[in-house]
């Protein structure tokens, strides 16, 4: 009988553990890194201007990708009173969802947490979450705000209610604690661009 053991380890678990280690590889490093080396085919450019809804827009941060929704004058994706748009840079997720809401803004904040899955999905395990605080666009319009950190994940939450136009705008902007304070700057200038046509 061949001896199974050497140095104390059973030969037939070898071969296994030696795949779960390079897949561990491949995910954990190889992935990330063509990930990290592939540009995106649509980028965003200086003067570009994400139409969020109808007659609703923000001017995304250069360099950063659209994942979905439409620029204005060259539409990707239908437009109307509820749309979805989705911008992102790395492993940074700055997500805009709109659709019709007659309330104030904190009560659209207080409605995208309770019914909101793809908001636990985006905050992570156990995250916890700050005061809620004031955000005003660069041309005037309030909205409400709140903050999450998670195990894995963090990020802001941000409700504005455009009463012209009784269009909701819910913006979800997620991503690891490094890249996301390192993009700080694009985020808050993002969100203060948003505005309504009069």
């Amino acid at each position: 009988m061949r001896a199974r053991r050497v140095a104390g380890i059973d030969r037939r678990t070898v071969k296994p553990a030696l795949l779960v280690l390079g897949l561990a590889v491949l995910m954990s490093v190889v992935l990330p890194s063509i990930d990290r080396g592939t540009p995106y085919r649509d980028e965003v450019h200086e003067g570009d201007i994400a139409e969020i809804a109808e007659g609703i827009t923000l001017v995304p941060a250069t360099g950063w990708a659209f994942a979905s929704g439409a620029r204005v004058g060259r539409t990707r994706s239908p437009v109307g009173s509820t749309a979805a748009t989705q911008l992102i840079d790395g492993s940074v997720s700055f997500d805009v969802n709109t659709a019709p809401f007659a309330g104030t803004p904190p009560a659209l904040l207080r409605r995208v947490n309770r019914i909101n899955a793809e908001l636990a999905h985006a905050r992570g395990r156990g995250a916890a979450t700050t005061r809620r605080y004031v955000v005003t666009t660069r041309q005037g319009a309030v909205g409400a705000a709140e903050d999450f950190v998670g195990m894995d994940q963090q990020g802001s939450i941000v409700a504005f209610v455009f009463r012209s136009r009784r269009e909701g705008v819910e913006i979800v902007v997620s991503g690891p604690r490094g890249p996301i304070a390192r993009r700080r700057d694009d985020i808050v200038a993002m969100i203060r661009s948003i505005r309504a046509a009069s």
